[in-house]
């Protein structure tokens, strides 16, 4: 604790409402509601939800790795490539192709301590041009950012991009 507030935690962006909604949605829309009523409705849920959450996990990752708080020019990077790299996924088959098999490769290890697999799978990327809308939740990180304190160690008082008062004058 310090004189103005509670220490910073590394990667704790990633403990704020809007990931953690977002992480909540994509786990129930997955393992319940799809399986409950599969369909467009559960498919776009999954993408804005996923979109919603992987700039924060990122930014959290950047956080604790590099030690420097969350600004707003990382989390639009992030934001931007997280929505390109989506957009290129049901966009372009090579780029899934890719994807697939690369991601195949990191899951291997994981794959085969528990479920016995001898070989990397493919995993599945499902190309449908509409999904492409649903990028626009990747700004939610920004506008997270954005409305954060600036302060190192919490809340300062101050609006974000606010000048601070100038002083008063007195007259005799």
């Amino acid at each position: 604790m310090t004189p103005s507030g509670p220490a910073r935690v590394p990667g704790e962006l990633v403990l704020h409402p809007v990931p953690l909604v977002a992480l909540a949605v994509l786990l129930l829309n997955d393992h319940v509601l799809k399986a409950a009523a599969p369909g467009w409705v559960t498919g776009k849920l999954s993408d804005v939800a996923g979109l919603a959450f992987f700039p924060f996990l990122v930014l959290a990752a950047r956080d604790v790795v590099m030690r420097r708080a969350p600004s707003l020019v990382p989390a639009s990077v992030v934001a931007a490539v997280t929505a390109l790299a989506f957009a290129a996924l049901k966009l372009s088959a090579t780029a899934r192709d890719v994807y697939a098999d690369v991601v195949g490769v990191l899951r291997f290890p994981v794959d085969a301590l528990v479920g016995g697999a001898v070989a990397p799978v493919r995993v599945v990327v499902q190309p449908d041009a509409t999904d492409v809308w649903t990028v626009v939740a990747c700004a939610a990180v920004v506008l997270v950012v954005r409305g954060r304190p600036t302060g190192p160690t919490g809340p300062t008082g101050a609006v974000p991009g606010a000048h601070p008062p100038r002083p008063a004058t007195m007259r005799a």
